[in-house]
């Protein structure tokens, strides 16, 4: 194979990670603007919760993301492919940062660290 062929399905992959870590964003989003709600209470309200408007646009980035993903594994080892989703924490880390001005603390930045030490060691030796 060559590095063409290779790339494709990271490309993909990493797409795929991106719009589901947009869709963890919409959703927070969305939930600033309609308000809290409980697990009870969730249910009486998921219609008006579901259409507004960031959610929505949350709920059609997983879809997307979904079905690039399928490209992913059928092109991947599941054990290979699923620890790259551990990205969108540090991406959804990154998202809270610098748009919803949440705060950045030690334990999240040493977490993402790991993370992406871990995800390089998958890719440099994890493959079989």
């Amino acid at each position: 194979m060559n590095l063409y062929t290779e790339a494709r399905p990271l490309i993909v992959a990493l797409f795929s990670i991106i719009l589901g870590a947009t869709g963890q964003f919409l959703f927070r989003l969305g939930m600033l603007h309609y308000g809290k709600v409980t697990v009870t209470g969730i249910w009486g309200q998921l219609g008006a919760i579901i259409f507004t408007p960031a959610i929505f646009l949350g709920f059609s980035c997983f879809g997307i993301s979904s079905i690039l993903w399928l490209v992913v594994i059928s092109r991947w080892e599941l054990s290979y492919a699923y620890p790259l989703v551990a990205l969108g924490y540090v991406l959804a880390i990154l998202y809270g940062t610098l748009l919803l001005r949440e705060t950045l603390t030690l334990p999240k930045i040493v977490g993402s660290v790991l993370i992406l030490a871990g995800i390089s060691v998958l890719g440099l030796w994890g493959r079989s």
